[in-house]
């Protein structure tokens, strides 16, 4: 890889799915160019906007969600650095989904025309967007299961070890103690759960040492305890295409 390269949230991530030449490398990094900060809580986006644009995730976190009639809202996935935000929307006119900021971040706006462009220009990138687009249905379908077949315990820790094992593949490394910015209510918006029964849950998870929470942050202290718990196995997440050109 070459140097300016180097720390590209993006090219990590495309580089778990395939092996990537000088080219391709370059198309993806103009993806990065013109970042822009998005503070704290701020949405990216509201459903019913324009769909005209995907973005790259350099830095923080963030979340899609729908809202609910009742008032509620039900979050979908949680976007780590190197994420691709949009990128199943960018075939409507509208926005099906909201995304806001789960703390401060710096996204790359990547108009959807320009889409074309990718396509014309590398067989590899157009190959690995739509390994991309088929791994977030992957997620999709497994977040299905994990709501309607699991219990409370189960749900939490699934859900957990799947964001550490998204992780993995845009960051340089991941130990076994790591820190999220996802709190209780996020978290039962996302399983389904009410906010009481998922600090009942944490309460447990903290007795067993599998997790600590504090300032709006959870730390999980034990992820292959988490992985244990929910009977994680990462078949949904794995590349078709790792290390060779395709």
């Amino acid at each position: 890889m070459s140097d300016n390269s180097d720390g590209s949230c993006i090219v990590k991530h495309f580089e778990s799915y395939a092996a990537l030449d000088e080219k391709d490398q370059q198309l993806l990094l103009s993806l990065e160019e013109g970042p822009r900060e998005w503070p704290k809580n701020t949405p990216l986006w509201q459903q019913g906007d324009p769909s005209d644009s995907f973005y790259t995730l350099s830095k923080g976190w963030a979340c899609s969600f729908r809202d609910l009639e009742d008032g509620t809202r039900q979050v979908l996935d949680i976007y780590v650095p190197g994420d691709i935000v949009g990128l199943r929307e960018f075939s409507f006119r509208k926005r099906i989904t909201s995304v806001v900021m789960l703390s401060d971040a710096e996204l790359c706006a990547f108009p959807r025309t320009h889409l074309d462009h990718i396509f014309s220009s590398s067989l590899v990138l157009c190959s690995v967007m739509f390994m991309i687009t088929s791994r977030d249905q992957a997620i999709l379908l497994e977040r299905l299961v994990n709501l309607g077949r699991r219990s409370a315990r189960q749900k939490l820790a699934h859900f957990l070890a799947e964001i550490s094992y998204r992780l993995q593949r845009t960051n340089t490394f991941v130990e076994n103690h790591l820190s999220l910015p996802l709190t209780q209510s996020v978290l039962a918006d996302a399983l389904g759960l009410s906010a009481v029964h998922v600090s009942r849950t944490f309460k447990e998870f903290r007795e067993e040492g599998l997790l600590k929470t504090a300032n709006a942050h959870l730390e999980l202290m034990d992820i292959k305890g988490l992985e244990a718990v929910a009977g994680f196995d990462e078949f949904y997440l794995e590349s078709l295409v790792s290390e060779s050109h395709l």
